[in-house]
């Protein structure tokens, strides 16, 4: 069974959430991230917005589970994703 597109915005901005307020990611929850983005980036009908904000989340999840760099997350970054993230679910 999958989940909505409005479920998986939700679950994004909850696991990037998660990470900026323990200042940390596991290694399962930057494949989530990926995973998560591989899946909202096969609906054609996402905005350019929304395009180019996962296209940063997967970028971000992949280096830091590459680099091992899992207690080194940018809680600017991932503020302002949320923060997105909320106002695109809000308006899609």
């Amino acid at each position: 069974m999958s989940i909505s597109y409005h479920h998986q915005l939700e679950l994004l901005k909850d696991i990037l959430g998660n990470q900026q307020s323990e200042h940390y990611g596991s290694h399962d929850e930057f494949h989530q991230l990926q995973s998560l983005v591989n899946s909202l980036m096969q609906n054609g009908a996402i905005s350019a917005e929304l395009k180019e904000l996962l296209l940063s989340v997967e970028q971000y999840a992949y280096q830091h589970d590459k680099e091992g760099q899992h207690s080194t997350v940018s809680s600017a970054d991932l503020n302002s994703w949320i923060q997105q993230v909320d106002s695109i679910n809000r308006t899609e």
